[in-house]
C-alpha cells in the first residue's frame, strides 16, 4: 500500500535503536510511514524517484548533511520547476548542520521525526553550484580539501572536529589559491584565498557560524571568502565574523549576491552539503523559495 510520508534512511543507521524508536513513535501517533533503505549513496535518486512515483508527498531524509543533498537534489531534479513533496530532516550524521541551521531539536530523535512527518512546509531558497544544487552551505579551499581526504573513522572519533576549518588553518601550513571573482555588471576582483563558504544557511564545519547572515528564504547567497592577508593574524577571524561586512575587515570579505563565478588558477576542493568534488570554476545562483522543508 502506497505511503504519503516515505523516510529515506542511510544504510548504516538502519539498525540503531533510537531510530527504530522514532519510527514506532510517529507510527503510535497514526502517522503512515513508509521506511525505504537505499543500498548505497547513488541508489538514494532512484528510492525517492520510486516513492514519488507510489504517491509519497513527503520525503524524509534520514542521514547526515550528504544524505539530505541527496534527497533534496531528486526532489529538485534539473530545478526547472518546484518539487510538489515536502522534504522533512531526521539528523543522523556528525555534526548535521543543515537540522541545527533550522533550529531542530537534534537530540530528539522522536520529535524530529514528528516534526519531519507533520509540521507545515516553509519554502527554502535552493542554491545551484554549476548544475549541482545545495540547501545549506558550499565551502572550498583547505578545509574542503582535508575533510575530503579524512578516513571516516577519524570523522567519528574527533566528530565535530574534524570539521572546524579554523582549526584546519592552524594546523596545516597553507598556501593560498589564487583566483577571481566574477560578479555580473562588475569589474573583476582578483585575489588570494584560503578558504571559503557560499551559505543558503547559516553553519557549517559542526557549527561554525561561516555566514552569520545568511536566511534560508531571502533569495540571496551569502559569499564568505578567508583571505590571505600578509600581516593579518587567523585569529581575528572570530572577530570579523561579528561584523563581516565591515569594509575595514582584513581577512574576511563577505557580500550577498543572486549569482557570481569563482575561478582559481588550479583545482580547488569543494564540499556541496557534505559531498566532495573539485573544480577550477564554479558558478553560483539561487532559485529563491523553491523547496518545501519541513521544521
Amino acid at each position: 500500500m502506497a505511503s504519503e510520508t516515505c523516510l529515506v534512511l542511510h544504510r548504516k543507521s538502519a539498525n540503531r535503536p533510537e531510530i527504530k524508536q522514532a519510527v514506532k513513535h510517529v507510527r503510535g501517533q497514526g502517522i503512515k510511514l513508509r521506511v525505504r533503505i537505499p543500498w548505497n549513496k547513488r541508489d538514494k535518486p532512484r528510492v525517492v524517484r520510486e516513492a514519488l512515483a507510489s504517491g509519497a508527498r513527503r520525503i524524509i531524509a534520514g542521514g547526515g548533511d550528504g544524505t539530505i543533498n541527496a534527497v533534496a537534489n531528486a526532489l529538485i531534479g534539473k530545478g526547472k520547476k518546484k518539487p510538489e513533496a515536502t522534504l522533512g530532516v531526521l539528523p543522523l550524521g556528525t555534526a548535521n548542520d543543515f537540522a541545527h541551521g533550522c533550529g531542530l531539536p537534534v537530540e530528539d530523535l522522536d520529535k524530529c521525526l514528528e516534526i519531519a512527518c507533520t509540521a507545515e512546509a516553509q519554502k527554502i531558497d535552493v542554491g545551484r553550484a554549476n548544475s549541482r544544487f545545495f540547501i545549506n552551505v558550499t565551502s572550498g579551499g583547505f578545509g574542503a580539501e582535508i575533510t575530503a581526504t579524512t578516513p571516516i573513522e577519524m570523522k567519528e572519533r574527533l566528530g565535530g572536529a574534524a570539521y572546524t576549518l579554523q582549526g584546519l588553518i592552524k594546523v596545516f601550513n597553507l598556501k593560498p589559491y589564487e583566483g577571481q571573482l566574477l560578479v555580473p555588471g562588475e569589474e573583476p576582483l582578483e585575489g588570494s584565498m584560503l578558504v571559503m563558504a557560499v551559505g543558503n544557511n547559516r553553519l557549517a564545519g559542526g557549527g561554525f557560524e561561516v555566514a552569520p547572515k545568511a536566511r534560508l528564504d531571502d533569495g540571496l547567497l551569502d559569499l564568505a571568502v578567508v583571505r590571505h592577508a600578509k600581516g593579518a593574524a587567523l585569529t581575528g577571524l572570530a572577530k570579523e565574523l561579528e561584523t563581516p561586512d565591515d569594509p575595514n575587515n582584513q581577512i574576511l570579505y563577505y557580500r550577498q549576491l543572486r549569482e557570481f563565478t569563482l575561478v582559481s588558477s588550479r583545482d580547488v576542493h569543494f564540499n556541496l552539503d557534505g559531498e566532495p568534488t573539485r573544480e577550477k570554476k564554479l558558478t553560483f545562483s539561487v532559485l529563491p523559495k523553491h523547496l518545501g522543508v519541513a521544521f
